[in-house]
């Protein structure tokens, strides 16, 4: 079950990411306006990369991570996604 805290949204949600020249899947949580965390199987080199995400095979934007943890990271997003946009992930995805 989903846990609330305005303007966060701790869900899983599908992604696809983008990241030095190669494609993975992702799971998306802890998602807000300005970025989120995800973990995948893949290992991470390092902070600073740059990333381009497609959530939910509907929503594209760019980022890059922030810190990393063996397998999970966090992401700050190049501009935010709306509040409503992040409530309806967080809907679809309960």
């Amino acid at each position: 079950m989903a846990k609330s805290m305005p303007g966060r949204k701790f869900v899983s949600i599908g992604a696809q990411c983008d990241c030095e020249r190669r494609s993975f899947a992702m799971s998306i949580s802890d998602i807000s306006c300005d970025g989120c965390s995800a973990e995948t199987d893949r290992d991470w080199r390092g902070k600073g990369e740059f990333v381009h995400l497609r959530i939910a095979d509907s929503i594209d934007i760019n980022g890059r991570i922030l810190w990393r943890k063996g397998r999970r990271v966090k992401i700050g997003f190049f501009g935010q996604l709306h509040p409503v946009v992040v409530e309806q992930l967080g809907r679809a995805a309960a």
